[in-house]
């Protein structure tokens, strides 16, 4: 079982909604192509090896300086590609991998730096060459041979391996990365947990393309993001999966989940080709919870615009999680969820619309965080409006007469990142905003979001500038006091 969940997480049970089952069954043995732990904190020793940096050019900065989390991520290169070579050894509770990373740097860099919490590091090679590093904490500094130019894309590879575990921030974030039971295994990495399985610049301003090489036991299934483009046998029994994801994302939506998996595919009725997967004995619950993902994503296009990725699903871990979570083209499920009516119906539509808001436009500071979270709340009551005939506005009623929280969605603080007003409060403050702006121009708004800043990220400020370019009107009201105000106004009309 992975950390304790945070009473304000457990309150995505009551906010989420439906994606969804295929038709053919798949397992370890049989596969189509497509495609309780303890948290710790970043460990206080300093490993070094020998190799010192380049006496000229810049050291990448250690943090891209978050205002809630400045030690995140790293300064003075761009990260392209990920390529996540990994093995779980479900015996022992370990990993034995190799993360190839290429990047770019943005700057002339004699030094730069990696995420990277425990774990052992046996190599680190930069275009094939054995270089040094040093490690403190998260940090991980890479210390190649002679500078490496601005501009010119450069390959990293790192070797590691040991028992990962989760992160702990020192914040209300349960222990964020890792999680096994002691066999399945699988991430939940928001905000920070990607450094607790693979090096990274984890940070969702540096997204980058991934692709996962999972390497099970026999009678295991491998999952991740995007397609599986090949399964093989290894030649000591085990299997490999490879999955590929063809969009750019951001670190901490990075999933993997290796357990024993039927994986079911169908399409929707817009196209778009879903999977997912979940325990067999599980499979009727998590057939029932995801049959409307078809309709769905043909309701949220119709309102947000094309869906942003090549392929969408579930994973469903067995475990009771208390919470759901939108990686990226795979939302990760917890048993609690099956069998759980209404709720969990909005849980699925809740974070299929993350895909769109949160995913392909990620927060550009953790402090925009409502905008994940207040998009994804004002989806589920589209989606009871259009599927049921609850309108929006009603809904919106509900939720604002309990919605008295004294915490500004636009500023929750890092030690309350998911707490209710930034789902309540932030699905109230876009109804405050489509009531000032018209349907019409907020609909727009609705659409012109998630394509304007596709692959990207965006803050609060960006939404109420484009807001007022697609309105023509001053919003600095509404956002001052939905947005950024401690006080619950009044209920707009």
């Amino acid at each position: 079982m992975p950390a304790a969940p945070l009473p304000a997480r457990l309150g995505r049970l009551l906010l989420l909604a439906a994606l969804a089952a295929g038709l053919v069954s798949c397992r370890a043995s049989d596969v189509a192509l497509d495609a309780p732990t303890t948290t710790t904190t970043a460990p206080a020793t300093t490993t070094t090896t020998t190799t010192a940096p380049p006496a000229t050019g810049m050291a990448g900065d250690p943090g891209v300086g978050d205002p809630y989390f400045p030690e995140l991520g790293n300064g003075g290169y761009d990260a392209l590609s990920y390529h996540i070579d990994l093995e779980w050894l479900p015996d022992n509770g370990s990993i034995d991998a190799t993360t190839t990373i290429e990047l770019t740097p943005t700057v002339d860099l004699r030094s730069f730096n990696l995420d990277l919490v425990g774990l052992d590091v046996s190599l680190v090679a930069v275009d094939g060459v054995d270089v040094g590093f040093r490690r403190s904490g998260r940090e991980m500094t890479v210390l190649p041979e002679s500078v490496l130019p601005a501009g010119e894309a450069v390959t990293v590879a790192v070797s590691y391996a040991g028992r990962p575990q989760p992160i702990s921030l020192g914040s209300d974030v349960f222990g964020a990365g890792w999680q096994t039971d002691g066999r399945e295994a699988y991430v939940v990495s928001e905000p920070a947990g990607a450094a607790s399985w693979f090096p990274a610049n984890d940070h969702p301003t540096d997204k980058a393309l991934f692709t996962f090489e999972l390497t099970t036991a026999p009678d295991q299934v491998g999952v991740a993001n995007g397609v599986l483009v090949e399964e093989r046998p290894e030649p000591d029994g085990r299997r490999t999966w490879v999955w590929r994801a063809a969009d750019p994302m951001a670190t901490y939506l990075a999933s993997i989940v290796v357990g024993d998996l039927v994986i079911e595919r169908t399409t929707a009725p817009t196209g778009l080709a879903l999977r997912d997967a979940y325990p067999p004995e599980h499979a009727a619950p998590a057939q029932e919870l995801f049959a409307r993902t078809g309709e769905m994503v043909a309701t949220f296009e119709e309102w947000f615009g094309p869906y942003p990725f090549e392929v969408y699903g579930h994973v469903v871990v067995d475990e009771a999680l208390g919470f759901a979570l939108e990686n990226q083209t795979l939302s990760l499920f917890g048993t609690d969820l099956l069998g759980a009516g209404g709720a969990g119906e909005r849980t699925v539509a809740h974070e299929l619309a993350h895909q769109w808001y949160g995913n392909a436009v990620s927060p550009a500071s953790w402090r925009d965080i409502w905008l994940n979270e207040g998009f994804a709340t004002y989806a589920e009551w589209i989606w009871l409006q259009e599927a049921y005939g609850q309108p929006i506005e009603r809904s919106a009623e509900r939720a604002h007469a309990g919605a008295d929280y004294g915490v500004a969605p636009g500023d929750p603080g890092n030690e309350e990142l998911f707490q209710p007003t930034v789902y309540i409060r932030g699905g109230l403050a876009l109804h405050a905003l489509s009531v000032e702006m018209g349907d019409e121009a907020f609909r727009a708004l609705l659409r012109e979001w998630p394509q304007r800043f596709h692959d990207s990220t965006a803050s609060t400020e960006d939404l109420r500038a484009l807001a007022e370019e697609l309105s023509g009107q001053d919003l600095a009201t509404v956002f001052d006091d939905w947005v950024h105000g401690t006080e619950l106004p009044p209920f707009p009309t």
